[in-house]
């Protein structure tokens, strides 16, 4: 057995914690800071082998309860059992989850105190997916079942936001003794320092994945009809070369391919504005990408958008995901060239001071080793444990 001290295992169900692709880089941040502050890390890859995931899938199916088997409880069952196994080869007793697919299950005894990372929650989800009715009744009442059940495991909570935070307390019943907000840092792109022409400068929309979830049509529709009110207005869509057929009639608008970071970065430090109507985005570090560049952002007023913006004092809040709304957001923006260089100065300003990823990493180091014993809770595991048992 490998002794260690001093020292936080950090897991992801998604990939290798190391990687700056799983979950758009944030566990290797932590781990990246922890290790230049002065901390041990052990990261644990707790995503299933390719012939568990089609076990489980089929399996999954087979239990009638259809989308997103991953979120489901066999999957579930099956990465806990991952991480338990590789804990009892260590001697470490803090475990960062840096997602919710590996909690523990009550079931899995263990002598670790368990921490979450938590961008969303399936309430949130729920609630604000557009996919949610492709949910069977079963596996909804499952997840949330399945989700309470391993909540009641974690020692303290550590939500990137304060309406996730609100969540936790208000729809899980959760402490709030039991919860941090910690933030995140930024991403890639580095603050911008020069002169930026914001009469001139153009709409910025970037999206590697998930173009339409991050309102990418709308976007498009409102633009257009907002630039025929305002002929100068331009629009840079990153990542949205396939969806040409929906901009082809409509003026200024430039779609890009892969691009380099340097050109990523010009594009940031060049606009305007940031757009992304997200219909289900909990957090998004691009906001905050946008901010150091000295660029508001726009985007729907829910989720993480309105903690970002401050409430509208940085950006622009679309009240609801029509083109109607996009447009009338995006006239308004454009209404007050002035306005919208004192809210990309201030913005910067204060994303720079609070969003790092140092403060989150503080605030998770503070909580982990100055806290005392566990305060995990027993819960009731019946339901879930007898689907789980059925599937296998």
């Amino acid at each position: 057995m490998t002794t260690v001290r001093n020292t936080i295992v950090i897991s992801n169900t998604a990939g290798d914690p190391n990687n700056p692709k799983t979950w758009s880089g944030t566990p290797a941040n932590i781990i990246k800071t922890l290790s230049r502050n002065g901390f041990g890390v052990i990261s644990i890859n707790t995503s299933l082998p390719k012939p568990l995931k089609l076990a489980c899938f089929a399996l999954h199916y087979a239990g009638g309860l259809k989308s997103n088997y991953l979120r489901g409880p066999l999957a579930h069952r099956l990465r806990a059992r991952i991480l338990q196994r590789r804990l009892e080869t260590i001697d470490c007793r803090k475990v960062l989850h840096t997602g919710t697919g590996d909690l523990p299950m009550p079931d899995f005894p263990d002598k670790a105190d368990h921490y979450l990372l938590i961008d969303y929650t399936w309430n949130l989800f729920v609630q604000n997916s557009p996919e949610i009715s492709r949910y069977p009744r079963r596996m909804l009442r499952l997840a949330e079942e399945l989700e309470h059940q391993s909540y009641a495991q974690i020692t303290h909570f550590f939500p990137v936001s304060q309406y996730v935070a609100n969540n936790l307390v208000g729809d899980y019943g959760i402490d709030p003794a039991r919860i941090t907000v910690v933030g995140t840092g930024r991403g890639n792109i580095a603050p911008f320092t020069g002169e930026k022409n914001y009469a001139k400068g153009h709409i910025l929309f970037v999206a590697k994945g998930g173009f339409e979830k991050k309102g990418g049509l709308s976007l498009i529709e409102g633009f257009s009809i907002a630039q025929r009110k305002n002929s100068k207005l331009r629009l840079v869509i990153v990542g949205g070369q396939k969806y040409e057929k929906f901009t082809k009639d409509v003026p200024n608008v430039t779609l890009t391919g892969y691009l380099t970071l340097e050109e990523l970065e010009r594009l940031f430090h060049t606009a305007a504005l940031f757009a992304m109507p997200a219909l289900n985005e909990p957090w998004g570090l691009v906001y905050l990408e946008a901010l150091a560049s000295r660029t508001p952002i726009l985007g729907l007023n829910r989720n993480s958008v309105p903690e970002i913006s401050c409430n509208g004092r940085y950006g622009f809040l679309v009240p609801e995901p029509t083109s109607a709304s996009v447009a009338n957001v995006i006239l308004q923006a454009f209404s007050d060239v002035d306005k919208l260089r004192e809210m990309g100065k201030n913005g910067q300003r204060y994303c720079l001071e609070k969003f790092s990823w140092e403060n989150t990493c503080d605030k998770i180091t503070r909580t982990i080793f100055g806290q005392g014993n566990s305060v995990r809770k027993p819960a009731d595991t019946r339901p879930v444990a007898n689907i789980c048992h059925s599937l296998q």
